[in-house]
């Protein structure tokens, strides 16, 4: 016998064969379940938040929306993911805005892509993509779309059926000065004197607009706000039904006497600074308008002036209503509510169950030539006065027109109403409320565009949103608190180079390392 010939063991050859074997499942697996872990990373709201106030987080109240969309969704964002994350979108903000924001991972821009990122995770049908605005994709959107876009906007759209039944593409576009709050440090002293202001961010509303987008293009079908032009001051209106509009809000002129038929498929009727009074049968037609044969959910806005001839039939009615319209105008006393022109005045928004969803806003508020209002109930019946905005509590009752009022003894000095919703409440068969709503606003001067030029202003937004949540659309108008920066993170964003590297060692690399070596140490064994 050759002492020299290895005397082989089938049964240490078929343990080494399984050894392979298990060895390559082993691999397998390890692939396998990295691939899935990097899948669902991507796809599932797996990662930690560790930064201050959980600024890198959705809202718990926003996710559950999100959860509730069952329409395609894209959110398009016009720059490069690099670009809008990096010293491009800096860069372009310090020249077009005078902005300055560092570049670095924890800044607000990034912020912005990692909460935008976070909304397809919990809904698919919600897709996220960037377009390079150099790009041919870009002209393309710009030349499909009847919406202006530019660097660093945020583009919603949702193809689906209008009121028609046709498809169609709803678009609504979210500006940089949509999302971001500024400050300026000057408080606008540079500018003064010839300078230019440089502004920082102090808070970001991406969740705020961009979930209300959402709900504008893919939630909400369009409604129908017909307009009392024979009754309303000519272009008195325009600022606020152009705004409307972009909430996919239908704009009818209704010319001549309202009846039946005029009112047919309105869901909301507009009368802006009145110039004549309503007859009684217009009223009735209103009044059956609001009922709705027992449906309810129609609703009558009013905005109010001072320099408007006397409306006893309009005021009779609304007083029905609870909204007593006094012959005089709301004047503040204490003039540090007052702005400069005397008669200007600071509002304060009310914690109403109603409005809830615009009450954390930290906006303000302002309106001249308010008319002096009444609440003449809070509950009569099936109806609730809803108490939105007010004076301060240093205000009267004064004739109509004046400036540097000086209160009397005989006066009444409190919070005077600026902003009442009744609500008429009954229920269906379902036993769900429905309900009609009339709203007053002490001012057509309260939805004027000559606010916006106020950067802190928010009159048209909450006209909007009163508009919304009556028509049954509260969620157009959500708000979540803004958004800080985190100071402390879990780790430092990766590049997509960086991500790509990570990705080949973790999945493929590491495991073949580990195969190669197993393989080597088993045939290192075998054959000693």
């Amino acid at each position: 016998m050759n002492n020299n010939t290895k005397i082989k063991n089938p049964k240490i050859m078929k343990r080494s064969i399984f050894t392979v074997i298990f060895a390559v499942v082993l691999v397998a697996v390890i692939v396998a379940a990295n691939i899935f872990s990097t899948t669902l990373a991507q796809k599932a709201p797996t990662t930690i938040d560790l930064t201050s106030y959980e600024s890198n987080t959705l809202t718990l109240e926003n996710i559950d929306f999100i959860k509730g969309i069952d329409k395609p969704v894209e959110i398009v964002i016009c720059a490069t993911r690099e670009g809008y994350t990096g010293s491009e979108m800096t860069n372009y903000v310090y020249s077009v805005y005078y902005v300055q924001e560092n570049p670095t991972p924890d800044n607000y821009f990034n912020q912005t892509i990692t909460l935008l990122e976070s909304y397809p995770k919990y809904n698919e049908n919600i897709k996220i993509s960037y377009v390079d605005p150099q790009s041919p994709k870009f002209k393309e959107l710009e030349s499909d779309y009847e919406v202006d876009i530019t660097y660093g906007d945020i583009l919603v759209r949702c193809t689906r059926p209008d009121e028609n039944g046709k498809e169609k593409t709803f678009e609504s576009v979210v500006t940089f000065e949509d999302i971001y709050e500024l400050y300026d440090a000057s408080q606008g002293q540079s500018a003064m004197y010839g300078g230019y202001s440089t502004y920082t961010i102090t808070a970001s509303n991406i969740e705020s607009v961009v979930s209300s987008a959402i709900f504008t293009v893919a939630a909400s079908g369009n409604k129908k706000v017909a307009i009392l032009t024979n009754h309303s001051t000519k272009d008195s209106y325009l600022a606020f039904t152009t705004a409307l509009e972009s909430y996919n809000f239908e704009i009818l002129e209704l010319d001549g006497v309202i009846n039946t038929d005029t009112l047919k498929d309105v869901d909301t009727v507009l009368l802006t600074a009145p110039v004549s009074d309503i007859s009684a049968k217009e009223l009735e037609v209103l009044d059956a308008f609001l009922d709705n044969n027992g449906k309810r959910n129609k609703n009558f806005m009013v905005f109010g002036s001072t320099a408007s001839p006397a409306t006893p039939n309009l005021n009779e009615f609304l007083e029905e209503w609870g909204i007593k319209v006094e012959d005089g105008m709301a004047y503040d006393t204490n003039a540090g509510y007052r702005l400069s022109d005397g008669h200007s005045m600071l509002l304060f928004n009310k914690s109403d169950e109603l409005t809830k969803s615009v009450n954390a806003s930290e906006l303000s508020y302002y309106c001249s030539d308010n008319v002096a209002l009444t609440r003449a109930f809070k509950t009569n019946g099936t109806r609730t006065n809803h108490l939105l905005m007010t004076t301060s509590a240093y205000a009267v009752k004064a004739p109509k027109g004046v400036s540097g009022y000086t209160a009397s003894s005989n006066d009444i000095v409190g919070e005077m109403p600026i902003i009442m919703v009744t609500e008429d409440t009954t229920y269906n068969d379902d036993y769900n409320e429905i309900s009609s709503h009339v709203a007053y606003f002490a001012s057509t001067d309260f939805i004027s565009d000559e606010w916006e030029q106020f950067g802190d202003n928010g009159n048209m937004d909450f006209a909007v949103a009163v508009a919304n949540i009556i028509n049954g659309r509260a969620a157009a108008s959500m708000y979540f608190l803004p958004k800080v920066t985190g100071l402390h993170t879990m780790s430092t964003p990766l590049s997509d180079v960086q991500y790509t590297t990570v990705y080949i060692l973790s999945i493929f690399v590491i495991p073949a390392l580990l195969l190669i070596g197993g393989v080597t140490v088993w045939f290192r064994r075998r054959n000693r």
